[in-house]
């Protein structure tokens, strides 16, 4: 008989423990919310520039149509193909979600662009190339 009351207690208990991981699994999914991805929208104000004359490199985020103001991580990442130089820029925020660099270039050559850019808990690295010439 007392076995038959512990074995029921023992049931009684994991229905309850069983119930209770359930319910906090649903309230777990009920929270998980889509958030819209940061558009990031890397731009240059030429795509060939001689030596030594400058360049506006720019990206501006926004996320559901609104401006980025809180990035949390903006750089350029520059790279002359063939080899030679290689740079990280971290950016500054300029205004209404644009993040720019002012930069001139002492050696012919294509460079890829990209813009590492972290917001919000998502990051997005488009590319661009620029080509530099004597």
């Amino acid at each position: 008989m007392k076995k038959k009351y512990a074995l029921i207690s023992v049931m009684i208990l994991m229905a309850i423990a069983l119930a209770a991981c359930n319910n906090s699994k649903a309230e777990q999914n009920d929270e998980l919310v889509m958030v819209d991805p940061i558009i990031v929208d890397l731009s240059l104000n030429a795509e060939t520039v001689a030596v030594g004359e400058k360049v506006l490199i720019q990206v501006k985020v926004t996320q559901s149509g609104e401006p980025v103001e809180d990035a949390s991580d903006v750089e350029f990442e520059i790279v002359r193909e063939g080899g030679g130089m290689k740079v990280k820029v971290p950016i500054q925020h300029v205004q209404d979600g644009n993040y720019e660099l002012e930069k001139s270039f002492n050696e012919p050559g294509t460079y890829r662009i990209t813009s590492h850019v972290t917001a919000r808990g998502q990051h997005s690295m488009p590319l661009k190339e620029l080509t530099v010439t004597e």
